[in-house]
């Protein structure tokens, strides 16, 4: 009896140890997880301040840029403004006055005219006559003069302008009757309108 009480005592502390074993290699997988998601965070948290120092770095950098390219400028400006204080009143005014006549220039060379002509020729009626057009090359406004001999001939003129769609705002701005000797009434008139035809 005796004898078996101890086997069943021994088998009962292996049993007890193989439990107490497995129970430790659990603590010491969770512990090794723990460490490696520790060690993972800190990886994370010192790349994080890596990115954020460099960041940092190249903010200053930018700015120190900025800043330098700021006092570039004003001392451009005040060299600039030194050097038009020096420069007669008179002389800029002629220099104001050449720029605006070659801006002139160049809007009159970007003003179509042939597509201005083209326009009109498909919108003046038969017996119609222009003897003026002038135009404003930066408006597109163009004030239009001629003579008929009817006022129904001014009517269809009006209504073959505000068919075309590079026209608009058309307006009759002005029509008077002459009498001619031995001859029809003439009705001179001028048109004013908007061409939209214009290169942008």
């Amino acid at each position: 009896m005796g004898s078996r009480a101890r086997r069943g005592d021994s088998a009962m502390v292996i049993q007890g140890f193989n439990l107490a074993a497995a129970d430790y290699r659990r603590n010491r997988r969770t512990l090794r997880l723990l460490t490696a998601a520790a060690v993972l965070l800190i990886v994370l948290l010192a790349a994080q301040l890596l990115v954020w120092g460099a960041q940092r770095r190249s903010n200053r950098a930018v700015e120190a840029r900025l800043t330098d390219m700021e006092a570039e400028f004003v001392r451009h400006q005040n060299q600039a403004q030194a050097v038009r204080a020096k420069i007669p009143a008179e002389t800029v005014k002629q220099y104001e006055a050449r720029v605006a006549a070659y801006n002139q220039i160049l809007e009159a060379s970007a003003f179509s005219w042939i597509g201005l002509l083209v326009e009109l020729e498909r919108a003046v009626p038969p017996g119609v006559t222009l003897s003026s057009i002038q135009p404003e090359l930066v408006s597109g406004k163009v004030v239009l003069a001629g003579e008929t001999e009817s006022f129904d001939n001014i009517a269809k003129l009006l209504r073959g302008l505000e068919q075309r769609a590079n026209f608009r705002d058309v307006f009759l701005l002005r029509q008077a009757t002459h009498k001619s000797p031995g001859g029809p009434d003439t009705i001179d008139f001028s048109v004013r309108l908007v061409y939209e035809g214009r290169p942008r």
